[in-house]
């Protein structure tokens, strides 16, 4: 027992020190549209000065604006995407991608006209070993399609390979509703709206599940009756994967 233990601590620490060599990359999902606004909170958790990479993609995963952040020990800075975007790349939304030899955390806080809605912490790299080892990924959202809420989502690749995946619709009663296939170039986002793709009725909430070929965040926008975001949801850690 003795010696299982001990291998298991010498392989979690060689995982460590695997970790700790080289450049990390993280994955926020940022808008900046008209009337939105994000700022990400890039955090250093090590005692020791890092440079900070930040990249931001339209949703076509052209690059639209980059900054590099220099943080001391332990201190935070937020960089304002829509500060920072190419004129010439006008109000945009998707990706925004953090790399860094040091080891980060990472805040992207969503506003809309009327003050800040929500803010999603990222401290895990997308690039951490065996996170992409699968043949497929699952997450989940909730949904509601009735008369006084709403729900968009957005697929949102964070990586440099194409992705294919589906989502598939299921009522509140369980039925499967709607089925419909993706494609994702790299670092590219894809938006639907549920209430094309829907009925609008009191049983038309439930669950949206997404299989992907690759990891990729799940955003889940949460609309009232007017149309207005109330809440929005990144879903990055999936709950099953296939060898």
């Amino acid at each position: 027992m003795k010696r299982r233990i001990a291998a298991c601590a010498a392989a979690v620490l060689v995982l460590m020190i695997a970790m700790c060599a080289g450049a990390r990359t993280y994955a926020v999902y940022y808008d900046a549209t008209e009337g939105h606004g994000t700022a990400i909170v890039l955090t250093n958790l090590f005692g020791e000065e890092t440079l900070v990479r930040l990249f931001a993609y339209d949703s076509s995963g052209n690059e639209v604006a980059s900054v590099d952040v220099t943080l001391a020990e332990y201190a935070s800075e937020a960089v304002f995407i829509e500060e920072i975007l190419d004129a010439a790349s006008g109000r945009t939304w998707g990706l925004a991608r953090i790399e860094t030899e040091g080891r980060v955390s990472a805040a992207a806080w969503i506003r809309d006209e009327h003050g800040w809605l929500t803010i999603d912490n990222v401290s895990i790299p997308t690039d951490m070993a065996g996170a992409t080892d699968y043949s497929g990924y699952w997450l989940t959202a909730n949904y509601a399609n009735t008369e006084n809420r709403m729900t968009a989502l957005s697929f949102v690749n964070s990586s440099d390979e194409q992705v294919v995946g589906e989502f598939y619709i299921y009522d509140s009663a369980g039925a499967r509703t709607s089925v419909r296939s993706f494609e994702l170039d790299p670092r590219s986002s894809a938006f639907v709206l549920l209430s094309d793709e829907l009925d609008v009725a009191e049983t038309m909430w439930g669950m949206v599940d997404v299989h992907t070929s690759r990891p990729i965040l799940l955003v889940a926008e949460y609309l009232n009756a007017s149309g207005a975001l109330i809440d929005v949801d990144v879903v990055s850690r999936y709950y099953l994967v296939e060898p």
